[in-house]
């Protein structure tokens, strides 16, 4: 007579139960984490491709900083006095702070003259502190207290600095200007700025899974300008 085969015993079928369950564990951790860092580099991805591309407008507005000049509109156009009250002819830069840059330009290159603004939102709602972005028709006067209020657009959110721009007489291998400067209070300081330089600090919204902490990314341009300001006579970069 042959023997009947010997079945598994209870103990163990569950010790094979929970070997399974200790190895289907560790593959669903494994698979867990790499969702969990997978969703953190593309945040990452898309604060970086979000903050490049602000940067990447900034400079292409900056670059058109103080075109048109008086030099460039014929001269039976310009009807206001003084020129840089005109709406036909751009200003240049009127304002550089530490958290504020402001000038005017035909940055859609239709011929007419913006009011370009950025800014920085300190505050704490709306994802803020964030840099906003304002571009409103110039209106007939003074470039620093004759234009229309901003209105803003939230550009860049998460922003870690305050200190974002910095002005340069002689190219950016020098010292920054000491900030803020204006149109009209330091016409002179103004009137001799070639180059800006903007950095960017910027947090995740989301934390990274093994550090938990918000991963930061750290942007800066430097932007030689082109066109020549109104807010002074006999500086180098001057068009009157």
């Amino acid at each position: 007579m042959k023997n009947r085969g010997r079945g598994f015993s209870l103990v163990e079928l569950m010790i094979v139960l929970l070997v399974l369950m200790i190895v289907m564990g560790a593959i669903f951790q494994l698979i867990n984490t790499a969702t969990k860092r997978s969703s953190t580099e593309q945040a990452k991805l898309d604060m970086f491709q979000e903050a490049r591309e602000f940067m990447d407008q900034m400079s292409r507005d900056l670059r058109a900083a103080g075109y048109p000049s008086p030099r460039n509109v014929a001269q039976s156009l310009l009807t206001a006095t003084p020129t840089e009250n005109d709406t036909h002819a751009a200003a240049g830069l009127v304002m550089v702070a530490d958290g504020e840059l402001w000038f005017e330009a035909d940055v859609e290159g239709n011929g007419t003259v913006s009011v370009v603004h950025y800014w920085l939102d300190t505050g704490t709602g709306g994802n803020c502190p964030c840099l906003k972005r304002s571009q409103l028709p110039k209106v007939a006067g003074n470039p620093y207290t004759g234009q229309t209020d901003p209105v803003y657009q939230t550009e860049v959110q998460g922003v870690q600095n305050t200190s974002i721009f910095s002005a340069f007489e002689h190219g950016a291998t020098g010292t920054p200007l000491t900030l803020p400067i204006n149109f009209i209070d330091d016409d002179h300081t103004i009137a001799a700025i070639d180059t800006i330089q903007a950095v960017l600090t910027v947090q995740s919204t989301y934390f990274d899974p093994d550090t938990r902490i918000r991963p930061l990314s750290t942007l800066a341009i430097t932007v030689k300008l082109n066109n020549c300001s109104q807010a002074a006579n006999g500086e180098a970069m001057s068009c009157r």
